[in-house]
């Protein structure tokens, strides 16, 4: 009788064991890779450039090079081997401003931005002047100058390219390819500047962008590491002032309360709105189109705003505010959230609109009067 429970302990023991294994193999991994990054670090701080001489025993053609130039648009972890080779062979000394636009251009995911670094590294290693055309052509998406109108597919790309290019100059900060965090102040200030809050799409994107850089570079902020003491080991050998430290954690708390802000009062619009169709659906049953698309717009435009500031809360270790609820107004979904795709019916309807089910059921559950006369007739 005993033995089920005797397996299920035994059990319970395999798994906690796998477990304990499991986080020390993850723990171990994450020492190496902490390593790798010192050792990259020194390197990049102290590069050993070959003399012009052994550049010129490498293949200097144009073909070959315009080759290799071409491939660092697609920079991505599957090629990063083949590709260091590729550049260890070729003699790119009159194509480094060539070089530099085309790895400005790729589209670098998240999964890429590791073997951009080595790249990177790699050329900063080997041409002296890399390093800063590199930086200065990865902060232009940054400070773009004025632009017209642009397309929300524009937009977006930009938006995308910023994320990566901002992920990209802090590993390299990070490394030692640029020592220079001097660059990041400006690229702070710019983001939390209250005037991009009249934007919704700048807003959108800041908001994303600067959780991103609290959570990778939260070094910048003083704020506190994950533990891990070789962590705090390497974040201590970057050159970061305590002045800078101030300015970042000042702009974006700044920041966060002006967003923190705009979401209390958009939330106070919403349920307003909500309150008001709630009664014009109490009298007539619908929404008219026009006033079931302001609600959609706004709604969607706060849920958008919810998600980025709770985002950016969550990376400076700060709490949400409250946001107020009347206990009154129930929120108004649309066709589009309670109907398949494609239904092609366009409908409002009021979530919680009846007190309890039993007036639900009064309104909701009619009785079918064909059975009802019909079985009166019978009785007559």
């Amino acid at each position: 009788m005993d033995q089920p429970e005797d397996e299920c302990q035994v059990g319970g023991e395999h798994h906690g064991k796998q477990d304990d294994e499991d986080a020390v193999a993850r723990q171990e991994e994450f020492k190496k890779s902490i390593e790798a990054k010192i050792a990259l670090r020194q390197s990049n701080l102290n590069p050993e450039r070959p003399d012009s001489g052994f550049l010129r025993t490498l293949d200097s053609s144009i073909k070959r090079n315009t080759a290799v130039i071409k491939k660092l648009k697609q920079i991505n972890e599957e090629q990063r081997e083949s590709l260091m080779d590729d550049l260890r062979s070729v003699n790119l000394s009159k194509f480094v401003s060539e070089a530099v636009t085309a790895i400005c251009d790729a589209k670098l995911r998240s999964s890429d931005i590791q073997a951009a670094v080595q790249i990177c590294s790699l050329l900063h290693q080997r041409y002296q002047e890399f390093s800063s055309s590199l930086v200065q052509g990865l902060l232009k998406v940054f400070f773009p100058g004025k632009s017209g109108d642009d397309s929300e597919a524009d937009r977006n790309l930009r938006a995308m390219k910023k994320r990566s290019s901002l992920k990209l100059l802090l590993e390299l900060f990070f490394v030692g390819v640029t020592e220079d965090s001097g660059i990041f102040v400006n690229i702070i200030k710019d983001l939390t500047s209250v005037d991009h809050l009249k934007d919704r799409d700048a807003t959108q994107t800041n908001l994303s962008l600067l959780a991103s850089f609290a959570r990778q570079g939260r070094t910048f902020l003083g704020l506190p590491q994950s533990g891990q003491e070789l962590l705090e080991e390497f974040f201590k050998g970057l050159h970061i002032t305590v002045d800078q430290k101030k300015i970042f954690k000042k702009s974006l708390c700044a920041y966060y309360e002006a967003a923190a802000g705009l979401l209390l009062s958009e939330h106070s619009s919403l349920r307003q709105m909500e309150h008001e169709n709630a009664k014009i659906l109490n009298a007539k049953g619908e929404l008219s189109d026009e006033n079931a698309s302001s609600y959609e717009k706004l709604r969607k435009s706060y849920d958008h705003l919810y998600r980025g500031v709770s985002a950016l809360a969550e990376a400076l270790d700060m709490e949400l505010p409250v946001l107020p609820d009347d206990g009154h107004t129930t929120r108004v979904t649309t066709g589009e959230d309670t109907l398949s795709p494609g239904s092609g019916k366009d409908s409002s309807v009021l979530e919680a609109m009846w007190d309890d089910e039993d007036t639900r059921a009064f309104y909701e559950s009619l009785p079918d009067l064909r059975y009802i006369i019909v079985a009166q007739l019978y009785q007559q």
